[in-house]
């Protein structure tokens, strides 16, 4: 029975890959929203798949389009691809648990640091961990005349810098998994316990800490592959070789995105199910149905919704937001964050508006010895202050244009991701059975398996890449296509938000508080906007902070290959023109800068961006520490803490004991 579920798990999701990969019948020739086209291909990839005949792809030999077998393909690179990638989570896996356990015991300044430091890591983009171990193979080649390991394919294959490249940032997040998961089981009661019978503290981390949060591992181990995944894209090529993703560069049609998006599913769907199934952890008793200790509450209605005086409720909301923004106000990290970000995006505002061309073009002028200058121009030459891009363009003028875009539409898509997950929880949570949940989580572990990257770059390739000589056309549709991008870029992410923000509120009901509620016939309303949302508003936050910058990173994968936001002009042996001056599609001169020693291309942007990433996490950190106070979760260096509720009381709570905490006396019998 089990079998057949999974099976049934496992063609829903292909059934859906199918859908996603026919989406670009949309796009041929301009968005044109043709239904009977897009069910055509649907059709089409599916008598496709069951058509040996058909597995085949196209690929330009010179000038000559040759049909070559797909599988021919798909068996040598493939299997190529999936060796680096697995082998880069192997070691992500295996190193981030080794630095966990050996780091867990430092001093807690010691770990405050270490966090610090992998924030720091986390904030800086994965395109650049990729430059910089390939700049450090040239130094070490020039300096001793000794090449560690060939980094770009040239007829041999390469793995190992492809590895390293790739593992660099899982290692980072799967480091700091481990170590926040192993802090917190190191509370639980039993710790103690098995301390107090002698056992070694490495003893109790591996063999029950890592043992009881497997589970949490396997759920958190999640969106760290969807990271390496969306990585994969761009280490294929950057790196030079053809696997499986670079296969859509050569055949874009629907039966080919289909086949190579259920290869990269099939694998990781197989391997989950296994743990899944390892450490027996069954749909229905994550989903207990909620409704049934419910029977007792009124349904949710019109009146249920009203409240007994909007007035006051709308001044008494003003006023708590008013003191909740004062106590934000308070924190020194949330001020400097909240003065970077609005103060860029206000400057960047007036900027546009006073001047009368935001961004000049200056190409070749003459010096003061008579000489001729030809962009890049490097800082302080021509009086620009940075220095200009290989158009011309100053690099300050385009970091002070493209703050507003880079800050607000990443914010925007986070912020409509939560909000429409949220809005969508309410149904979802009251509603919706044990049966309807397991199909939103079946389709969320698909789009898990899925890299964003990869999908918008296959539906955008077509409509924001324009010819050099089509400014007046891209500048036109510069608008609409934004919001494109941006449409895409949050309703692929929606089942996964709402999963998540699902399966929060459904753990969260569960609690006592809300229990007491019900049995006391507070209604629907009442229950989920005055309990469970002040218990739901931290992870909110958090989630939050964790879509923008996941916005942040697919954008700049997009950069790489020439997909700017709100569209690029294609530019002949130089990077993409932008349209916006969006500051990751900038990250397209990283290899140029890198290799020609012209760091004044990314230098100025990558500062800004690793201030961004530091703003956002600083603004997150403080908003969930002051709603945590409020309802009285805290954790600090004392042994106790007065804590305000939100009714006003005042409650003491106690930090974990230790043997600092007792005084011990000598008895002499």
């Amino acid at each position: 029975m089990k079998f057949f579920e999974l099976f049934y798990k496992y063609i829903l999701g292909v059934v859906g890959i199918v859908f996603i990969s026919c989406i670009p019948a949309f796009f041929t020739d301009g968005f044109q929203l043709n239904v009977n086209l897009y069910f055509q291909n649907v059709w089409g990839v599916i008598q496709s798949i069951f058509t040996p005949s058909d597995w085949y792809f196209h690929q330009f030999v010179g000038y000559e389009l040759l049909e070559k077998p797909l599988f021919s393909y798909v068996l040598d690179n493939y299997l190529y691809s999936m060796t680096i990638l697995f082998a880069a989570l192997v070691i992500a896996i295996v190193f981030g648990m080794v630095f966990a356990l050996s780091t867990f015991g430092l001093p807690h300044k010691m770990k405050r640091a270490i966090h610090t430091m992998l924030n720091g890591l986390e904030a800086l983009p994965d395109i650049l961990f990729i430059f910089i171990l390939q700049m450090v193979v040239v130094w070490f080649f020039k300096t001793y005349d000794i090449l560690l390991f060939e980094f770009a394919y040239i007829g041999e294959r390469i793995y190992l810098s492809p590895i390293l490249s790739l593992c660099i940032l899982p290692t980072v997040l799967f480091y700091r998994s481990f170590l926040l998961l192993l802090e917190e089981e190191w509370k639980e009661d039993y710790v103690q316990l098995v301390r107090s019978k002698g056992f070694s503290k490495m003893h109790v981390l591996i063999w029950h800490c890592l043992r009881n949060n497997k589970i949490s591992l396997v759920i958190q181990s999640r969106p760290i592959v969807w990271v390496t995944l969306s990585s994969l894209l761009v280490i294929e090529y950057l790196h030079n070789f053809y696997g499986i993703v670079r296969l859509l560069f050569f055949d874009s049609r629907p039966f080919v995105i289909a086949m190579a998006l259920i290869l990269i599913f099939t694998p990781f769907y197989i391997i989950y199910s296994v743990l899944e199934w390892s450490f027996k952890v069954k749909q229905t008793e994550e989903f207990s149905d909620s409704r049934v200790s419910m029977r007792g509450m009124k349904l949710i209605s019109m009146e249920s919704m009203r409240l007994a005086n909007p007035g006051m409720h709308f001044f008494s909301a003003i006023k708590k937001m008013s003191r909740f923004f004062v106590s934000l106000c308070k924190k020194p990290t949330f001020v400097m964050a909240l003065i970077y970000l609005l103060g860029l995006t206000i400057l960047s505002f007036m900027y546009s508006y006073i001047a009368e061309v935001p961004v000049n073009t200056i190409k070749i002028f003459q010096g003061e010895q008579g000489t001729y200058h030809a962009p890049p121009h490097p800082p302080g030459d021509g009086g620009l202050l940075l220095g200009s891009d290989t158009h011309g363009h100053p690099i300050l003028s385009m970091l002070i244009v493209g703050a507003k875009y880079t800050i607000l539409l990443t914010g925007l898509i986070a912020f409509l991701r939560i909000l429409i997950g949220y809005v969508l929880s309410i149904p979802y949570l009251f509603w919706l059975g044990n049966r309807s949940k397991r199909m939103i989580t079946n389709i969320a572990d698909g789009m898990q398996f899925l890299p964003l990257s990869l999908i918008a770059y296959i539906l955008l390739v077509n409509v924001l890449i324009f010819n050099e000589g089509q400014r007046i056309v891209a500048e036109s549709l510069r608008t609409s296509n934004i919001i494109l991008e941006i449409s895409i870029l949050i309703l692929f992410a929606i089942p996964v938000v709402l999963n998540t923000i699902g399966r929060e509120a459904d753990e969260i009901l569960r609690k006592d508080f809300a229990q007491a509620v019900i049995l006391l016939g507070g209604s629907k309303s009442r229950l989920f906007f005055r309990h469970i949302t002040v218990h739901l508003f931290p992870k909110l936050v958090h989630l939050f902070g964790q879509q923008m910058i996941q916005a942040l990173q697919v954008l700049m994968h997009l950069g790489v290959f020439g997909i700017l936001l709100g569209g690029g002009l294609r530019s002949a042996g130089a990077a993409s023109q932008s349209l916006t001056y969006e500051w990751t599609g900038m990250f397209q001169a990283l290899r140029m800068g890198i290799m020609t020693e012209r760091y004044w291309l990314i230098v100025p942007v990558l500062f800004l961006y690793v201030l961004l990433i530091f703003s956002i996490q600083a603004v997150v950190k403080s908003i969930i520490s002051i709603q945590q106070q409020k309802i009285g979760i805290y954790s600090d260096k004392e042994d106790t803490k007065i804590v305000d509720n939100e009714d006003g009381r005042s409650s003491t709570r106690m930090r974990e004991l230790n043997k600092k905490s007792f005084v011990f006396i000598e008895r002499s019998f």
